[in-house]
């Protein structure tokens, strides 16, 4: 999100709102998401992939669940700690604050958050152009089919 605008108070509630709201129902989609990747068979890795891209692979996803999960548990310990917060939003429903107000802990969480968002941003545009990579010039090694 960005700093607070007084000129466009409004307008940055709504954002807030909306970004909130969003990232209760990313979280609730991760958590899904992690419960049936943990139940399910995952299809193996191409023959031809090196053992260093299998580790690199590995790492990057554990990252990404990693990341997925922080975030927006951030998110909840930012606006939870937030002296001035309206609250956490899911929707048309505001979820309990569980955290004293803390302008520390605020600092922090936010901090985090934001790098944190821009470290996910980061490692899926690598991984975007690394499948991509196998898509284009590496076909016998094409992990686009194992995605899809």
């Amino acid at each position: 999100m960005t700093p607070y605008d007084e000129a466009n108070a409004a307008f940055a509630d709504n954002l807030y709102f909306w970004h909130k709201s969003f990232g209760v129902l990313f979280f609730i989609i991760v958590l899904v998401r992690i419960f049936v990747r943990r139940r399910s068979k995952l299809p193996p890795l191409p023959d031809g992939i090196s053992q260093p891209e299998r580790i690199v692979v590995n790492l990057a996803h554990k990252l990404f669940y990693i990341l997925m999960v922080a975030i927006p548990l951030l998110g909840y310990v930012q606006s939870s700690s937030y002296e001035y917060s309206d609250g956490v939003h899911f929707f048309f429903f505001d979820l309990p604050e569980l955290l004293p107000k803390n302008q520390a802990v605020y600092e922090i969480a936010n901090t985090l958050h934001k790098w944190l968002s821009f470290v996910l941003i980061g490692l899926i545009t690598l991984h975007i152009l690394g499948a991509l990579r196998h898509r284009l010039f590496d076909r016998k090694n094409d992990v686009l089919k194992r995605i899809l």
